[in-house]
């Protein structure tokens, strides 16, 4: 069922993500990437700064989300995901798609989603 309390948990989610994620990035960013992945250096971003900063948090956000809302997959993770977008845009000042951020954050939502759906749905 949809209701105002199931959007607005997704909504916070998308903003709690947003927020967070971007805090964490900043730490991740700082790690020291090895000589050796210097070829790499897309691998080394989504899978190091992207995973551990957006990533990881973007799996416990959908998974807290399809468990306290219930809902489909369009109203529990792609509203968190627009909403964290947007979030992400507005606060840099300037409309600047990061396709890395872009591709793990949808990715790590699915994965949360599929897990709380397989265990609660």
């Amino acid at each position: 069922m949809f209701s105002i309390k199931n959007i607005l948990v997704s909504i916070t989610a998308g903003l709690t993500l947003a927020n967070i994620g971007t805090f964490l990035v900043g730490y991740t960013a700082a790690f020291v990437m090895p000589t050796s992945f210097a070829n790499f250096m897309w691998a080394w971003d989504i899978l190091v700064v992207q995973l551990l900063g957006f990533g990881l948090l973007a799996i416990a956000l959908a998974y807290l989300t399809v468990y306290l809302s219930k809902l489909n997959f369009s109203l529990s993770v792609l509203v968190v995901f627009i909403i964290a977008q947007l979030n992400l845009v507005f606060m840099d000042g300037s409309i600047n798609l990061y396709w890395p951020n872009i591709l793990t954050m949808l990715i790590c939502l699915f994965i949360g989603w599929y897990t709380a759906c397989k265990k609660y749905v």
